[in-house]
């Protein structure tokens, strides 16, 4: 998830280049990276969905699509453990394979 984009004026022999600060969604570590304006970054579409927690386990839980009615292994936060029980509803995305729980609807 992009934080910040900054534009950044180097000497007076450079090009300028942009300064862009990420979040990663899955790992939580803040990172950041310089380019040149003019290159080409891939966009990627994160679809936000609905689920329902079926199972808990200490380091997943296995949770269910309610569109399509598939279960997966779901990583999420420690601080979600304390608040999600079997059986609530929760928002999570589904990226590269990966199921990761956002919320507690």
């Amino acid at each position: 998830m992009v934080k910040e984009v900054v534009s950044v004026v180097t000497g007076t022999h450079t090009h300028t280049k942009v300064k862009v600060s990420v979040h990663g969604l899955f790992s939580g570590v803040n990172e950041s990276f310089t380019a040149p304006p003019h290159d080409f970054v891939q966009d990627l579409e994160i679809i936000r969905k609905h689920g329902q927690v079926i199972s808990k386990a200490e380091d997943k839980m296995q949770i269910m699509d309610l569109y399509s009615y598939e279960t997966l292994d779901a990583e999420y936060h420690e601080d979600l453990v304390g608040n999600l029980n079997e059986g609530d509803e929760i928002t999570f995305v589904d990226f590269g394979g990966t199921a990761f729980i956002v919320e507690k609807r």
